[in-house]
């Protein structure tokens, strides 16, 4: 094996017959590392990260009219490690207050702030729909907020 441009030559120890072992372990426990990061919301770059939230098109038709109420998924960002309830709160908390701060000067009224889940509940007028469609950094989707009628059991 040659070594990289710029890095020296592996040492003798490292051609041990348990060197590959060792090497295939570690890049197992990086690529894992690298899963769980991804899998609980703390890569911060996220594939897609600058995409344009997507928007129901019932969302688009009600603001049409006027306004409409909406539910905005958001995309928290940090490092919070899994089970981390109080990190995952923190984090929501300033995806929301990033959103409320970029629409102070949009028609929209806050209706109601989640603390455990990544949505803020909104009612919003045009304006403040083309301002969160250029939040992909941390919006992930505006749907309709409706009320489902539960259904009755069988």
């Amino acid at each position: 094996m040659t070594p990289w441009p710029g890095r020296a030559a592996r040492s003798p120890e490292a051609s041990s017959p348990a060197a590959p072992a060792r090497e295939v372990r570690g890049r197992r426990a990086l690529l894992g590392g690298l899963a769980v990061l991804a899998a609980s919301g703390g890569w911060a770059l996220r594939a897609g990260s600058e995409d344009a939230p997507v928007i129901d098109p019932a969302v688009r038709a009600a603001v049409a009219q006027g306004h409409a109420r909406v539910l905005v998924e958001l995309r928290p960002t940090g490092s919070a490690s899994l089970g981390d309830a109080a990190a995952h709160e923190r984090a929501i908390a300033a995806a929301q207050q990033a959103v409320l701060a970029r629409l102070a000067p949009q028609s929209h009224r806050l209706v109601h702030r989640y603390t455990s889940v990544p949505l803020l509940s909104l009612e919003i007028g045009a304006d403040a729909l083309r301002a969160l469609e250029t939040m992909g950094d941390l919006v992930l989707r505006v749907r309709a907020d409706r009320l489902r009628v539960p259904s009755p059991p069988r």
